[in-house]
């Protein structure tokens, strides 16, 4: 059974390549949370109890930091990128700050 779990780990990241910024970054904290939570939780016997809450807690704290590195948009569709994309793969409009979204 181990070995599922160490497999269903590894597929994580191609599951991660059509994501946004900050769902990639909410199944990241969300998966580093688990295993925390997990062995936490395990010294209490716990385990699957403190997988759950760190799960939890670090979805929530990847997707806010990850939503903080979104620095740029598109003005044509809205859409929020990384500043180190340039165009917006779905219309190649060039990007704007995200500040000049707010204006």
């Amino acid at each position: 059974m181990a070995k599922f779990k160490f497999v269903g780990f590894l597929l994580i990241p191609l599951a991660l390549i059509s994501c946004t910024t900050v769902q990639r970054g909410a199944a990241t904290g969300a998966v580093a949370g688990g295993a925390l939570g997990a062995i936490i939780g395990h010294q209490s016997g716990h385990a699957a109890e403190g997988a759950g809450i760190g799960a939890a807690t670090g979805a929530v704290a990847g997707a806010v930091i990850a939503e903080q590195m979104e620095t740029k948009f598109c003005p044509k569709c809205g859409r929020r990128f990384t500043s180190s994309v340039k165009y917006c793969p779905y219309d190649g409009t060039e990007l704007k700050p995200l500040k000049e979204k707010d204006n």
